[in-house]
């Protein structure tokens, strides 16, 4: 167990720093008014002035900066102008401001209500565990407890504090229905600011319904909540909180009052689902693959590359799959195909298998509890600049474990798929011919070639999948308030790139050579006829060796996601219509 450490015991020792009875503070001996009157002054005595120029000059060594609380300077300046004043009780009294940071306070005891006219208290970044407002004074306005183990908000039921103007609970393990039920008027009816930011919340329904409920309420953060992924977020919280004037510290003006009028009023909205469209671009720097390798006239196996991109994303447990309507109608082709070869299409569920979890070496452990599958982009043939033009779009449910997988991020690669295709096999077996009918058949043969070629049925064998390169995507932007994230991955330089890149480099020099040496024999020839013209050194071509090399292209990647957010009612109004259509379609045609 965890060792035990009280609010009160802190706040002591650090009074205790505060050496209010020792030099230069108290009324030691070293005061001038201490002096019995005689006719000389011992010379160890010091002036009021002088104490307190002590107690404030930057460079001496009696200046305390004291964190703990904002009167502490005024504290020690009182203690030596007033000190016959000076008493634990008077201290307690004359505080109204403490700051405990850091200090791993775990409980709070009633030491603290010591303290009877404290209106502000902050313990950020602690051990706290627990809320008992009894052990708090009933004059306190301010109450910050960021960054605590809060996993409960049961011990606000036993005492209220009815002057509570803020109240912070942010990054704690809070999110629960149970909690949301003391988030009322019933327990803070003054309650101007809420910070409940980097919770659990992922009910935006529930939230409301408890916060709409506070009648003082003017600044909300929310931000870092799994709510805040949900496409209503922050319309519909505008819309319904007509008198909040900030949300996630920007200010709420009447263009967003707007914009988003009406919102709270739809019926059926889905809130509690988040849609991420994840969308890939221009891909550079992939090496030409090998040409076509023929001996004699043996054509076969037929060897073809093609470039795709894959990606981890979360599938929805909920509902069993991914919420994609586009890829379910394409599973629903592919299964009645016959599960033929890889066409380039996405990676379906029934496509999942060990490798689907891509790069599961070089991930963190804490990836293996998430949900996630493989998809691909669309396959394409070598260029050097691939426009994949691929889009896939996300629909999950589950808002809490979406935000854990953005704060982990994506992982990316780039593969090949290489496909080798063979004629099929027939049932009539090739004899010898004779002399003459090779004579005969042998111009039909090659006028006959390509039409055989273009008519001969093909087996393909099973696609054949190399990486060429991966990495890993930050995505925490996507939780920390932004709506899209468009990022060039970088892959580096693939070797097999520079080898491709130096023999064409080769290629060039012997090309040049034989070009230079093609001009020196003419200007010869030239000089011998008188019609040539000398060139000057300085004029000269550089030699091929002499030249640049071509810098090394990377293997790169564009890729943007973009979390959708409605921006207006009537979008969301569009959006909801679209959503409606689109099931409708996927449960009749399915059903049929």
């Amino acid at each position: 167990m965890k060792p035990t450490c009280a609010l009160s015991t802190v706040i002591e020792n650090e009074m205790k720093s505060l050496c209010l009875r020792d030099f230069p503070c108290g009324k030691g001996s070293w005061r001038t008014d201490n002096m019995h009157e005689t006719s000389d002054k011992e010379a160890n005595t010091e002036e009021l002035g002088s104490l307190i120029d002590l107690l404030t000059c930057s460079r001496s060594p009696w200046k305390h900066e004291g964190s703990w609380s904002d009167q502490v300077s005024a504290l020690r300046e009182l203690s030596v102008r007033t000190s016959e004043c000076l008493s634990d009780g008077f201290v307690y009294t004359y505080l109204t401001s403490i700051r405990v940071v850091g200090q791993r306070v775990s409980l709070i005891d009633e030491g603290l209500l010591h303290f009877s006219k404290l209106e502000q208290l902050v313990l950020s970044v602690n051990c706290i565990s627990n809320i008992p407002l009894k052990h708090f004074p009933m004059t306190l306005q301010v109450l910050e407890l960021y960054a605590n183990e809060i996993s409960s908000l049961r011990g606000v039921r036993e005492h209220h504090l009815p002057c509570l103007q803020h109240l912070g609970l942010g990054r704690n393990p809070l999110g629960s229905t149970e909690d949301l039920q003391y988030i009322s008027s019933s327990f803070w009816p003054q309650l101007v600011s809420l910070d409940l930011s980097w919770c659990g919340f992922d009910r935006l329904g529930a939230m409301l319904e408890a916060v709409s409920t506070l009648p003082c309420l003017r600044t909300l953060v929310l931000e870092g909540n799994p709510l805040a992924l949900s496409p209503a977020y922050p319309g519909l919280v505008i819309d319904r909180l007509p008198r909040l004037l900030y949300l996630d510290g920007t200010r709420i003006g009447p263009q967003d009052h707007h914009r988003f009028r009406g919102l709270a009023t739809l019926r059926d909205l889905v809130l509690d689902e988040a849609v991420v469209k994840v969308s890939f671009g221009m891909i550079r720097g992939v090496p030409q693959p090998p040409g076509p390798q023929t001996s004699g006239s043996a054509d076969f196996p037929l060897v073809s590359y093609s470039y795709l991109v894959t990606y981890q994303f979360l599938t929805d447990q909920k509902q069993g799959s991914v919420l994609d309507l586009a890829s379910k109608d394409q599973e629903a082709v592919n299964s009645s195909q016959g599960e033929e070869m890889h066409q380039g299409m996405d990676i379906t569920e029934t496509a999942v298998s060990s490798d689907a979890l891509l790069m599961s070496g070089t991930r963190d452990e804490s990836d293996d509890s998430l949900p996630v599958m493989k998809y691909s982009s669309i396959a394409h043939s070598w260029a050097e600049a691939m426009d994949l033009k691929h889009s896939d779009t996300h629909r999950i449910r589950d808002l809490s474990t979406l935000k854990n997988f953005l704060l982990q991020g994506l992982w990316l690669s780039v593969e090949e798929e290489k496909i080798t295709s063979w004629p099929a096999s027939s049932s009539e077996t090739p004899g010898t011919k004779s002399a003459t009918d090779k004579k005969g058949s042998a111009k039909e043969d090659k006028k006959k070639k390509k039409k055989k070629e273009s008519l001969l049925e093909l087996v393909q064998e099973p696609p054949v999948y190399r990486s060429l390169g991966s990495t890993h995507l930050d995505l925490q932007n996507l939780v920390l308030g932004q709506d899209s994230v468009h990022l060039l991955c970088d892959l580096g330089v693939l070797e097999a790139t520079c080898k491709t890149q130096q023999q064409q480099q080769q290629e060039q020099g012997k090309k040049g050579k034989e070009e230079k040496r093609k001009e020196e024999k003419k200007g010869k020839q030239g000089d011998a006829k008188g019609k040539g013209k000398a060139h000057k050194d300085g004029d000269a071509e550089p030699s091929v060796d002499d030249r640049t090399p071509t810098p090394v292209q990377p293997l790169t990647v564009e890729i943007s996601l973009l979390l959708e957010k409605w921006q207006s009612m009537a979008q969301a109004t569009c959006t909801q219509h679209n959503t409606t259509h689109d099931a409708q379609h996927y449960t009749t045609h399915h059903s049929a």
